[in-house]
């Protein structure tokens, strides 16, 4: 296990807080209630495996406090924060981090979309590098708070940003309903706007729900089907992602109708997914993640689902006629 991901379990067990809030489903309508002939099912992440959500996130002005909050432990905790306010004292540090790091997001995606990339995706030790290095031009010295290997504060400082600013648990059922699937022979995989952290925060997560009878996300996925954005410099919808899984189904003999897409974004996953001649499953248990935005009725998937209970019953590797 690497330092990193050393830090992030020491981090995960001492200090992680489950926020209990009542999950309610929404009721979308779908095509079907099963699928067969499938041999493959490939998940979206935040929003469908992992319930990202905490209180007050549904509100605008007290999710923008949340994270401000999130902004500030981080500075307090690196050392970060005398040196932020040094370089804008008319502001909280707080709002100063949180202002070099959605302005050098948001450059970083002018300069890909310039050169043509649709949806483009950073990787996020970019931008706190950048946000160190200007730290590092007022006096600060990162060594003397890195966790471990000083080239790898960048991410400490972005895995802890993220730890601190959204929920970490998984949807109940998750695991059960991804153990059952992969018993019954299709193969797991992922798609999904993510970035480094992610694998690291599954397999948590995935421990934690399964009680240590996993203990690694890939003894769930297939690691010849995971995509994650990062990667590749751009983030769903972009078909980029998509047409990488093709490729890697077609080294496995599966066909694109031979596969679930699942999501809970109609616009970024099933409508994708959709028009890649793809079967989708629609996750609708959680009204705060379920999102449907302007395409409510335009995009019907082949299949809604409320519980990850339902899921591998409504699934099936076996071929016969879809109902």
């Amino acid at each position: 296990m690497s330092e990193l991901a050393e830090y992030a379990r020491d981090l995960h067990e001492k200090e992680a807080e489950i926020f209990e809030r009542i999950i309610r489903p929404v009721h979308y309508p779908s095509l079907v209630e099963s699928l067969n002939d499938i041999h493959a099912v490939i998940f979206d992440v935040y929003g469908t495996l992992v319930n990202y959500w905490k209180p007050g996130f549904q509100d605008k002005t007290t999710r923008g406090d949340k994270l401000l909050s999130a902004f500030r432990s981080v500075a307090d905790r690196f050392g970060m924060t005398p040196y932020l306010a040094e370089m804008n004292p008319a502001d909280p540090p707080e709002k100063t981090l949180s202002d070099f790091y959605s302005g050098l997001i948001a450059i970083d995606h002018e300069k890909s979309m310039k050169k043509g990339v649709t949806f483009p995706e950073i990787k996020i030790e970019n931008i706190w590098a950048i946000i160190i290095m200007m730290l590092k031009r007022r006096g600060y010295s990162p060594e003397q708070y890195s966790p471990g290997n000083p080239q790898d504060f960048a991410r400490y400082c972005a895995f802890t940003y993220n730890f601190l600013s959204l929920g970490r648990q998984l949807y109940p059922g998750v695991v059960d309903a991804l153990a059952a699937l992969k018993k019954n022979n299709i193969m797991l995989g992922i798609l999904s706007n993510a970035q480094f952290y992610t694998p690291i925060d599954l397999t948590l997560f995935i421990r934690d729900q399964s009680n240590g009878n996993y203990d690694d996300y890939l003894d769930l996925f297939d690691p010849d089907l995971i995509f994650y954005s990062f990667e590749y410099g751009v983030a769903k919808p972009n078909q980029l992602l998509f047409r990488r899984l093709f490729d890697a189904l077609y080294e496995l003999h599966i066909l694109p109708a031979q596969t679930v897409l699942v999501g809970n974004d109609l616009f970024i996953d099933i409508k994708p997914a959709q028009e890649a001649g793809m079967h989708t499953a629609f996750f609708t248990g959680d009204m705060e993640s379920a999102f449907v935005g302007d395409l409510g009725g335009s995009i019907v998937p082949d299949i809604s689902f409320e519980d990850w209970s339902e899921l591998p019953g409504r699934i099936s590797f076996f071929s016969g006629e879809q109902r």
